[in-house]
């Protein structure tokens, strides 16, 4: 059985969110132990990916709404971090591909999700080619299309993730919809657009995603229940031992770990 390290931790700002997150993969990297984290944003955060143009971005509108702007040390694109439960995984990468490390992380949220009643979950099993997809004027959006292995229920969006490769350890970061507000990112990436233009990129993006509030409108669970589902949902699928830490960015000296070698 594999020994993994897990925290919950709600409502850290961005900038810390992203530093723990780069400090779990350097853990790793030197003592070779999975870790998972399972967070929220408080105050919200939009957050870009780690080469996208921020021009779109309307910093004015942002501090209006009281709302931090973040560069994600993985790719991907813009993310607005409101009602959700967000997740990174960092673990040695095993010598498997991008695809193959987003189905057996997707498999590990969707045996959580189905513990809380969310059931119906699907695999992604398509993609759009990016390189098109980026040219149109909603792309700038995460949840604007959906990568392969990624999780959809009735044909829409409901977990957006971004990999990065450091060395032999792979961090896997993605947020996990429970309520609607990322529809607003087009507040924050659109300003120059009419609103009637904002309103319509508004529509199709409701139309793209779906949510936990969706899925199960009367019976939405706490972020600490839906928390520690997501790790049973872990344990299962990597066959781990799951032990919560309040250090998950210290090295550990559990006799299992092996060093993950660059």
């Amino acid at each position: 059985m594999n020994h993994w390290l897990f925290s919950i931790e709600p409502r850290r700002s961005g900038e810390e969110n992203m530093r723990r997150d780069e400090a779990i993969a350097e853990a790793c990297r030197v003592d070779g132990v999975p870790r998972l984290r399972l967070y929220s944003w408080q105050p919200w955060a939009l957050s870009l990916g780690h080469n996208q143009d921020e021009s779109q971005v309307d910093r004015a509108a942002l501090e209006r709404a009281g709302i931090e702007l973040v560069r994600r040390p993985t790719g991907g694109r813009a993310v607005l971090h409101a009602e959700e439960l967000t997740y990174a995984v960092a673990m040695p990468a095993s010598g498997e591909g991008v695809h193959e490390t987003y189905a057996r992380i997707s498999e590990a949220l969707r045996r959580g999700l189905a513990d809380v009643g969310a059931v119906d979950v699907e695999f992604t099993r398509s993609q759009p080619d990016f390189r098109t997809h980026y040219e149109q004027e909603d792309s700038a959006s995460c949840f604007s299309a959906s990568a392969l292995n990624e999780l959809s229920w009735q044909g829409r969006k409901l977990v957006g993730s971004a990999q990065r490769r450091y060395g032999a350890v792979l961090l896997q970061h993605g947020s996990l919809l429970v309520g609607p507000a990322h529809l607003s990112i087009v507040d924050f990436l659109f300003s120059s657009a009419s609103p009637e233009r904002r309103a319509a990129l508004m529509q199709r993006l409701a139309a793209r995603t779906a949510t936990l509030a969706d899925m199960l409108p009367d019976a939405i669970p706490a972020f600490e229940i839906l928390a520690r589902a997501l790790v049973g949902g872990f344990a299962s699928t990597f066959d781990a031992l799951m032990s919560e830490s309040a250090e998950i960015t210290r090295l550990t000296n559990h006799a299992d770990a092996q060093p993950a070698h660059s």
